[in-house]
């Protein structure tokens, strides 16, 4: 899961399921019908990365640790809930200075 980055984690989130299969095509319609070309990039970078084989033991596993990483209810307390953590990720720093 350290492959992931904060805003892909945050995709699988949003767009994912229990179901590999399904988050997958999901993930994959989504980024068919981004207009956002950041946003295509990390959709399209999701997909890859659960396509990837070794991917399909692990996912049922990786879901439940990215919604427990999101999750604002009262086991985690409000400052673990990745909601407030910094995004401070070394690529969001070269698009800033691309723009």
């Amino acid at each position: 899961m350290t492959e992931l980055k904060m805003k892909e984690m945050q995709l699988i989130n949003w767009f994912g399921c229990p179901n590999l299969i399904y988050t997958r095509e999901r993930i994959h319609l989504v980024a068919m019908l981004a207009t956002d070309e950041e946003m295509k990039k990390n959709l399209y970078r999701v997909c890859r990365f659960l396509a990837r084989e070794e991917i399909a033991y692990r996912y049922p596993i990786m879901y439940e640790m990215i919604r427990k990483i999101f999750s604002p209810d009262d086991t985690n307390p409000p400052e673990a809930c990745a909601m407030f953590m910094p995004d401070d990720e070394t690529d969001d720093k070269e698009y800033a200075m691309a723009a």
